[in-house]
C-alpha cells in the first residue's frame, strides 16, 4: 500500500506520517468489477470505503432505479458505520467503472483502533463529521431543489414562466455566470431559446436550425448529458454562440426522445462542472419534461383547433 495515498484522503486529514502509518496496517485492498454491488440497503453497515481508483453510484431503492450521487478516486462511503453501531446501509452502493479498487477498514479494526489509539480515532471522528456535513449539505441542495421545482411544474402551465422559474432555482444550487433553457422539435429540427442569463451571443424567444449547432446535435441524437471543461473544446465548437470557459448541456427528454436542453456555463467558483451537478441536472430535467411535454402540446392543439376555426374549405 502507497501510504502517501492515504494524506490526500480527507477522513485522514490532519493526521502525522506516523498516525497514518498506524492506521494503514489496518486498512485492507479490496477490487470489484462494474455492477457489483459494495453496499445493499437494509444490510448492516460493516465497514467504511475508501475508493483509490475507478467510480461508484450510491442507489435509492432495492432495484437501484435511481443513482443519487457518484464517488470518485479518494472519496470515503461508509463512516457511519464508525459512529452508529449495527445501523443499516439507506441506500446501495454499486460500481459504475469496469474496475473499482477501494481501501477498506472493517468495524472490527475499528474497535481495535479506537481501543489503543483514541487520539488518531477522534481525529478520524472530526473529520467523519465534517464530511458528512459537506454530503447532507449537497443532498439538501439537491432535495430543495426538487421540491420547488415541483411546486412550480405542478402550478403554472405557461412555459416560459415555468423555465424561468427552474432556471433561477438551478442558479442557487450550481451558482453560474451563464445559463440557458431551450425547447427542441425533432420534426422541424429547430432550437427554441426560451430563457437565457450572461449569453451575450444567445437571443431569447428566437429559433435556430439545430444543424448548424454540432453541439446540441450530439446531445440530441446520444440523449445524454455533456461537459466541457476547460481548454478542452473540440475545434467545430469553438464559434458556437454560448462558446465559454466551462460548460454543461443537458438534455430534457421523454423516454428517449429529445424536447429541450438546459445549458451552464462557467461556474461562478471558476471549477469544472461535477458529476454530481450532471445528476442533478438530470434529476431536475427529468422532472420538467413531462411539463414541457404538455403545455407545448397543448399549444399546438390550440393552434389546430384554430385553424380548423378559421379555414373556410372551398
Amino acid at each position: 500500500m502507497n501510504k502517501a495515498i492515504l494524506s490526500q484522503i480527507s477522513l485522514f486529514k490532519n493526521l502525522s506520517p506516523k498516525e497514518i502509518s498506524i492506521v494503514a496496517d489496518f486498512l485492507i485492498d479490496k477490487q470489484y468489477n462494474q455492477g457489483d454491488k459494495i453496499f445493499k440497503v437494509g444490510t448492516v453497515r460493516d465497514k467504511i470505503i475508501i475508493i483509490t481508483d475507478g467510480m461508484a453510484a450510491l442507489k435509492t431503492g432495492l432495484d437501484s432505479e435511481q443513482t443519487i450521487a457518484l464517488f470518485k478516486k479518494y472519496d470515503s462511503l461508509g463512516e457511519m458505520a464508525l459512529v452508529s453501531k449495527a445501523s443499516t446501509h439507506q441506500y446501495g452502493l454499486e460500481v459504475d467503472t469496469p474496475k473499482l479498487k477501494t481501501l477498506e477498514l472493517s468495524v472490527y479494526n475499528w474497535a481495535t483502533i479506537l481501543k489503543n489509539h483514541p487520539k488518531i480515532a477522534n481525529k478520524i471522528y472530526q473529520n467523519i463529521s465534517i464530511t458528512i456535513k459537506d454530503r447532507l449539505n449537497h443532498a439538501n441542495n439537491k432535495l430543495v431543489a426538487l421540491f420547488a421545482a415541483g411546486q412550480i411544474i405542478s402550478g403554472l402551465d405557461d412555459l416560459k414562466t415555468t423555465l424561468s422559474s427552474i432556471l433561477n432555482i438551478i442558479l442557487k444550487i450550481i451558482p453560474s455566470e451563464k445559463a440557458a433553457f431551450a425547447t427542441y422539435s425533432k420534426d422541424i429540427q429547430k432550437v427554441h431559446i426560451y430563457e437565457s442569463v450572461g449569453f451575450k451571443n444567445i437571443i431569447d424567444n428566437k429559433s435556430y436550425d439545430i444543424n448548424k449547432d454540432p453541439l446540441l446535435t450530439f446531445v440530441a441524437s446520444e440523449a445524454k448529458t455533456t461537459i466541457l471543461e476547460k481548454n478542452n473544446w473540440p475545434k467545430e465548437y469553438q464559434t458556437l454562440p454560448y462558446k465559454c470557459d466551462t460548460l454543461i448541456v443537458c438534455p430534457i427528454k421523454i423516454q428517449k426522445n429529445v424536447i429541450g436542453f438546459i445549458i451552464l456555463g462557467d461556474k461562478s467558483n471558476g471549477r469544472d462542472f461535477s458529476t454530481n451537478n450532471k445528476i442533478l441536472l438530470e434529476s431536475l430535467s427529468s422532472q420538467a419534461a413531462p411539463a414541457i411535454y404538455y403545455i407545448s402540446s397543448q399549444k399546438i392543439k390550440k393552434a389546430a383547433q384554430d385553424i380548423k376555426r378559421e379555414y373556410i374549405d372551398l
